[in-house]
């Protein structure tokens, strides 16, 4: 066990009062009925939302994302595919590829034209405003859609029977204090959403096996034929909304109270009635062949939906088990779930996507059904603006999903990511963490950054604050925050406030900057005390621009003490105490600063008559293929080159 002194991190000083005014979001409410033509691969129907202005602005438009219009030629998705050499929607023909459709779009009862801010892309569509929408008043805006998806899956799909509707519906774009957030769906960016209540009516196919965002409160979702688990009956969790869902029930039917659904369904299909509260988005996913089981976490139901041939990887309740631990995790990371179910459905694409109560998984993988629960918290309880802030979702479900694997299986996962994140950064080829997604030079910078640098700054904020203040953090940000819109700004405040220390120097750094970091032992003292025992003053050097805290630890005959440099000033002294005669002292060793040249983070007080005639400093010999160059931090990598050639001169 290695004793921990006392130490410094950053700076301590009270946060500044947050300069923003005070909070709001949007209030809205979504009345949606729709039918599937499996033949047409299309969803067809009627939406009447009502919208109410919360904002201290008065509004004059509003504006719906049409999302399934990405996927498709001609939008800036096809777009930026091209331009980085990918080939996918762009070469997609009728009836392939996606759309959204919207037709007899009415604002308080008032005919309106659809304006195309983006054209030719036709994501988002923009309406005038019959009358001023001033704060605190509200308006209905009703109209006809048709939704279909692409043959080719991303985020969205549909093959034979199976559909994939994670985007169906025209969804309210947010307006927040950055005004209307118009933007374009593109690879690199995910979506931001308004909060809302959804009261949707499908009518399916019978047969159909239906997963969605919320509880089916009326209908026949065909759990229950699928279900692979005998004698455990299915649950629907129908009470958990206590009414307010406001269903009227005749006979064998049922409807939402002043709903906009027909009166009954057509011949061989079915109807279902869903409803969510709190939720910024409503996914969906059909399948005729689904195999259903389910499971509980506490108060939250956990229902899962597989395929024929996933009797081994997701049956048997592994899918269960694995989405239950998942659930689990993060309850006592954050705090208790927001929602009262979760359903993991097995998609046509590989990968995952998140949506408010879903996840749409390409595996059972217990790393993928963690990061894309985990995304139920951030992104979806605590809802950021994926496109604007991609690290603050995508950064941080990697960084707890790491963290989880950490605490439940001791597999740490912090070198790898470290370790590739600076083989970046020393290529030049790092952007910051905190750029908007489209201002990444290329899709896979956009990846690595709000990935793996994303996380890369939650790992450097726990290292600084420590486990126990991480927590804190956590559990504080998630009960202040829950079912709100979070930014940078609103996390940093509750990291500072809850950790008792200014952080903007780790905020500006790892999330503004790339810079480097690299800190150096200069001069080492040591002593005997009076009383016994031994005194080492340590000077620490930084050497390049980046600052963190950096451990000293000075390793004795006997024992170990380890202390904390704060790093902010170009020299600092540090002092530690052990027992025994130190023999060497090492800076930062736990490889935790990101320290990009560690060979002169240690030094020795043993002595070779060797180190007269030569240097002892480790390296490692390599064959040079020209084609690239292996580095290390902690030693000189060395390459060799063998040249063969010959000429005709004689």
């Amino acid at each position: 066990m290695i004793p921990l002194l006392p130490a410094l991190a950053l700076a301590s000083a009270r946060p500044a009062p947050d300069p923003r005014p005070p909070y709001w979001q949007q209030e809205v409410r979504y009345d949606i009925a729709a039918t599937l033509d499996e033949a047409r691969g299309t969803l067809a129907g009627r939406q009447r939302m009502h919208y109410a202005n919360r904002s201290p602005d008065t509004l004059r438009t509003i504006s719906f994302h049409l999302h399934l219009n990405a996927f498709r030629p001609g939008s800036r998705w096809s777009e930026a595919d091209s331009l980085e050499g990918r080939r996918r929607f762009n070469d997609l023909r009728d009836p392939d590829f996606a759309y959204n459709r919207v037709r007899d779009v009415t604002i308080d009862g008032q005919p309106v034209r659809a304006e195309w801010p983006l054209a030719p892309d036709s994501t988002i569509v923009r309406f005038a405003l019959p009358r001023p929408l001033a704060p605190g008043d509200s308006a209905v805006v009703a109209m006809a859609f048709e939704a279909r998806p692409s043959t080719l899956p991303r985020r969205q799909g549909r093959r034979g029977r199976r559909f994939d509707f994670a985007h169906w519906y025209p969804k309210v774009v947010v307006y927040d204090r950055f005004g209307w957030n118009e933007q374009p769906l593109v690879p690199a960016g995910e979506f931001y959403g308004e909060f809302a209540t959804f009261r949707v009516t499908l009518d399916v196919p019978d047969d159909q096996v239906v997963g969605a965002t919320g509880i089916p409160v009326c209908g026949d979702p065909g759990w229950a034929r699928a279900n692979r688990q005998p004698g455990r009956p299915v649950e629907l969790g129908r009470d958990r909304y206590a009414g307010r869902e406001r269903v009227v029930r005749a006979g064998d039917g049922c409807a939402f109270a002043d709903g906009i659904a027909d009166p009954a369904p057509a011949a061989g299909m079915k109807r279902l009635l869903w409803y969510a509260e709190d939720v910024h988005h409503f996914g969906l996913s059909l399948n005729p062949e689904y195999r259903y089981e389910g499971g509980r976490f506490r108060d939250v139901a956990v229902h899962v939906l597989y395929l024929p041939g996933d009797s081994a990887s997701w049956g048997g309740g592994v899918a269960v088990r694995r989405t239950e631990v998942a659930l689990a995790w993060l309850d006592q990371l954050f705090g208790p779930f927001a929602w009262p179910q979760l359903t993991n459905v097995h998609r046509i694409e590989g990968g995952g996507t998140e949506f408010p109560m879903m996840v749409m998984d390409g595996s059972a993988s217990q790393g993928l059904i963690l990061h894309e629960a985990g995304h139920n918290y951030t992104m979806g309880i605590l809802a950021n603006n994926e496109w604007r802030e991609g690290w603050l979702d995508e950064g941080f479900t990697s960084f707890q999903t790491a963290w989880a694997f950490e605490a439940l299986a001791q597999e740490d996962g912090y070198p790898a990511t470290e370790a590739a994140m600076l083989d970046l950064d020393l290529d030049g080829l790092s952007q910051p963490a905190s750029l908007r997604s489209d201002a990444y030079r290329d899709f896979a910078t956009y990846n690595q950054m709000v990935y793996a640098r994303g996380e890369l700054f939650f790992h450097q904020l726990r290292y600084v604050v420590g486990d126990e203040a991480m927590r804190r953090i956590l559990r504080t940000f998630y009960e202040r925050w829950k079912l709100k819109h979070v930014d940078e700004a609103a996390f940093r405040a509750v990291a500072e406030e809850v950790s008792g220390r200014d952080l903007s120097t780790l905020f500006g750094q790892f999330l503004h900057s790339t810079d480097l970091y690299d800190y150096a032992l200069g001069r080492v003292e040591r002593r005997a005390r009076p009383g016994g025992g031994w005194r080492t003053r340590v000077e620490v050097r930084r050497k390049a621009p980046g600052r963190i805290p950096v451990e000293v630890a000075v390793v004795g005959e006997a024992d170990t003490a380890v202390a904390r440099a704060e790093g902010l000033a170009d020299r600092e002294w540090v002092e530690l105490d052990t027992r025994s005669r130190p023999v060497r002292v090492l800076l930062d060793p736990r490889v935790r600063t990101h320290d990009w040249n560690m060979l002169d983070n240690e030094r020795r007080w043993a002595f070779s008559p060797l180190d007269l005639l030569v240097q002892r400093v480790p390296r490692r010999h390599y064959l040079d293929t020209f084609v690239s160059q292996p580095r290390a931090r902690d030693r000189l990598t060395v390459g060799w080159a063998p040249v063969a050639w010959y000429n005709d001169a004689g």
